[in-house]
């Protein structure tokens, strides 16, 4: 016999959670910032909200091409305020004035290369491949980080052969066998006759 399977009641989103929800969103968090910046008026605000929407749902649909029209024009920005910097220091009286010009124009040229780069790796994604690999014998270590110092190989010493080898100013032991001591005949070595045969 089947159980009746109690069906939760659906629950009412609140007006403050719904509130929250829509202000905590990054495209309302944004719309402020750019309601602020460009000095509009806050009553365009819900309008930046649903374009940024807009924004947002191309990027999840794999649709690219808003974003990189952006790190275009944040490259190009940057590289102009490169070289605005990098014009007001070499026009700077000051040795100290020069200096904090021309820390603030590198500034700008690194994140400009680095805008650039990221422009890079959204077109051209870099290949991740995921490789099976065994480790026959315990013999050889596999590594897959690319790093020169990781990249070697090392062999396990077979540490059975390590008795037979004679160390730097060491020497092996040639000398004759020894009798046995009168304190303990029975550890006294075993003689020829008693010895067992060929087999």
């Amino acid at each position: 016999m089947k159980q009746k399977r109690e069906v939760e009641p659906h629950q009412a989103v609140s007006s403050n959670q719904s509130l929250a929800r829509t202000v905590t969103g990054p495209e309302c968090m944004s719309a402020s910032v750019l309601t602020t910046c460009h000095n509009l008026d806050h009553s365009q605000t819900s309008e930046i909200i649903d374009e940024l929407r807009q924004q947002t749902a191309a990027i999840h649909a794999d649709d690219l091409s808003r974003a990189e029209s952006m790190l275009v024009a944040q490259a190009h920005t940057l590289d102009g305020l490169f070289a605005r910097l990098a014009v007001k220091a070499l026009g700077a009286g000051h040795l100290e004035t020069m200096d904090r010009y021309m820390r603030l124009a590198l500034k700008a040229q690194n994140q400009a290369r680095a805008t650039l780069q990221t422009l890079g790796e959204l077109k051209t994604p870099k290949q991740i491949a995921f490789v099976k690999q065994a480790n026959i014998g315990n013999q050889v270590q596999v590594n897959n980080d690319s790093s020169p110092a990781r990249t070697r190989t090392r062999k396990k010493q077979n540490t059975q052969n390590e008795l037979l080898e004679v160390g730097h100013g060491e020497q092996l032991d040639t000398r004759a066998e020894g009798t046995a001591s009168g304190a303990d005949p029975a550890m006294a070595a075993v003689a020829k006759k008693q010895r067992a045969g060929k087999r």
